[in-house]
């Protein structure tokens, strides 16, 4: 029979982490366990008061429920949310067994990579390559085990070779891209050479400082060898790749549920177990294999591009969507649809914490339609009992907050089929949810709520739609089924005029103008059909019809409604409107009709003036 196991995972899309998972998957897959996996994508911010919400989603389940559990706490380093999970775990009572994977955790069974040896080896390697002990060191983040493990291997490798390491050899590092320029700077003298060779604790560390060099014009490794651990994709597909070692995280993941299976049956287990770790020799310290094709790099790296490309667009699209999610339901709507797209996963729930109990708002099942609901359950409950059935697979639950506010969390069941994995786009659509309600409750506090809403639809003049209003309006007609059952056709309408009437008679005579010609539009429309005013005395309409004569029902509707108005109004000017009028024949289609309409609302326009000077000259 299956287990159930509790893991403990940040950083999900950074390599290590996605195989750990991907490596659980395949396991519980195989033997029918059921994983839950409580952690977050990444840290967006280092201000520690921000990181309560990612602390939220590690205190929710109910560990003495399961039957193991795996943690990853090297993942989970920032703003100490390893050091109030490891708090929680130790005063567990009834604590299932714990398997670390590459940190040592007193207390539990450690799944450790030799890193001492790792880097030993890859040390020695280039001490070797350079045939000197003129060698830069870049340390890992200095609050970590493996970090300082790796620097000990290295300075192990020195000694061995005849060498001394000197503190200026050394860069204290953080694991990341981002200090490239710095690690140069701090290496490069006062003559302008470089040490020999740079040894990074990490490929991300070595990928950084390799794009600075080339971008300052060193060659790689004519001038200068760099390396790396960890073999990530990028290292490979980087140009030139990087020499790396791997410690193998599918190792170090089969190991620790193995672990947990070996206990689970009655048996016993080390409470270290090491994990050796491979070179990978290549072109950044002079080594060019046989099967490196550089036309097949240059292609990878332009299809990242393009992937990268794709997600920044669709960033920005999801940026515009969420800004337009006017009340909860619709901010539940579109987060479930955004997920969805992703394709990654089966189920979706969205669940809320409410004072004294928790609350499942929306959720979605393979197959089946998204479901906007209000279904409470108990709060020692991760999802109410219709939903909690027994998984084989991967469940991953990932907080929704903003900031230091914690809203609730999501739970997400991975797809098997699907080789994509969690990476930046799925943590963006969950800050964006956390934004959105964050405004829309501090809307609530400060307004009525409607009122907020209906300022941000409605123009204040008129009481029609504003521009904001007619693209959610027109958008609602193309995503709920509107076309297709109907025609749809819009409405370019200006006001004639409206310059003479506010230079003869004042803006405040213009401004009635157009509330007058809003008000004949309005009374010319049919009931699911609206209006918006555009800006100025522009004004858009849509008709939603079955038959061609109501468009030419509306002109001439519209037509009697403005002389009706002259005729009770009496001024000293004459309201009048020119019409042009286009169907919708798609949705990809719509603003060409627009512009269609504006054409023939124009030449309406003109014909209007060449009149009006006939009259004059008669």
């Amino acid at each position: 029979m299956g287990m159930r196991i509790c893991a403990f995972i940040g950083d999900m899309y950074r390599d290590y982490s996605t195989v750990i998972i991907k490596t659980l998957q395949k396991r519980a897959l195989e033997a029918g366990h059921q994983i839950d996996i409580f952690g977050n994508c990444s840290v967006p911010s280092e201000n520690p008061l921000h990181a309560e919400g990612l602390k939220s989603i590690l205190a929710i389940p109910l560990l003495s429920t399961y039957d193991g559990i795996i943690l990853c706490s090297d993942t989970l380093h920032h703003a100490g949310l390893n050091k109030e999970l490891l708090d929680n775990l130790h005063a567990t009572p009834d604590l299932p067994p714990v398997v670390s994977i590459r940190s040592e955790e007193p207390g539990f069974c450690n799944i450790l990579p030799d890193n001492r040896g790792i880097m030993y080896e890859i040390s020695q390697y280039v001490i070797k390559k350079c045939g000197s002990g003129d060698i830069g060191f870049v340390t890992g983040r200095s609050d970590l085990w493996d970090s300082a493990e790796r620097q000990i291997g290295f300075e192990n490798a020195m000694r061995s070779a005849g060498y001394t390491v000197e503190p200026d050899m050394i860069f204290h590092g953080n694991y990341w891209f981002d200090q490239g320029t710095e690690i140069v700077d701090f290496f490069l003298r006062d003559d302008g050479t470089l040490p020999k060779a740079i040894i990074c604790s990490n490929d991300y560390e070595a990928l950084g400082v390799s794009d600075e060099l080339l971008a300052r014009g060193y060659r790689i490794p004519q001038d200068i060898m760099i390396t790396g651990i960890d073999n990530i994709d990028l290292a490979t597909s980087h140009s030139p790749s990087i020499t790396t070692s791997e410690i193998s995280a599918t190792a170090l993941a089969t190991a620790a549920i193995e672990a947990l299976e070996k206990i689970h049956e009655g048996g016993d287990t080390d409470i270290n177990v090491a994990i050796p770790g491979r070179i990978y020799t290549r072109e950044s310290t002079g080594d060019v294999t046989s099967e490196r094709d550089i036309r097949e790099a240059y292609n990878r790296i332009e299809l990242i591009q393009r992937k990268y490309y794709d997600k920044t667009r669709n960033f920005v699209l999801r940026s515009s969507d969420f800004e337009d999610a006017l009340n909860y339901n619709d901010s539940i709507k579109l987060v479930l649809n955004c997920i969805r797209s992703l394709g990654l996963f089966k189920k979706c729930y969205i669940c809320k914490y409410t004072e004294n109990t928790r609350e499942v708002c929306g959720y979605f099942n393979e197959g089946d339609e998204n479901v906007v609901t209000g279904l409470g359950y108990d709060s020692g409950k991760l999802l109410p009992d219709e939903f909690d059935a027994k998984v084989t697979g991967i469940r991953i639950f990932l907080p929704i907050y903003y900031k230091n506010e914690v809203y609730g969390y999501t739970v997400m069941e991975l797809d098997p089929e699907i080789q994509g994995f969690v990476d930046e786009q799925l943590e963006f659509i969950l800050m964006l949810f956390g934004q959105t309600i964050n405004r829309l409750q501090l809307y609530k506090r400060i307004f009525e709520f409607g009122d907020v809403m209906e300022l941000y639809v409605r123009d204040a003049m008129t009481g029609l739609y504003n521009r904001r209003g007619f693209d959610n309006n027109i958008s609602a007609l193309f995503k709920n089924g509107t076309f297709g059952k109907y025609k749809i056709a819009v409405a370019s309408i200006d006001m004639d005029g409206l310059k003479t009437i506010n230079d003869e008679y004042g803006h405040a005579a213009g401004d009635e103008a157009i509330k007058e010609v809003a008000r004949c539009i309005t009374s010319s429309l049919s009931a699911n059909e609206f209006v918006a005013r555009m800006g100025g005395d522009e004004f858009e309409a849509v008709l939603v019809y079955m038959d061609s004569e109501r468009i030419s029902r509306f002109i001439k509707s519209l037509r009697t409604a403005i002389s009706d108005a002259n005729e009770k109004l009496k001024t000293d000017y004459t309201l009048s409107a020119s019409v042009g009028i286009c169907e919708v024949t798609e949705w990809n289609a719509l603003m060409e009709c627009m512009n269609k309409a504006d054409k023939m609302m124009y030449q309406e326009k003109k014909n209007h003036k060449k009149n009006i000077k006939k009259i004059k000259s008669f």
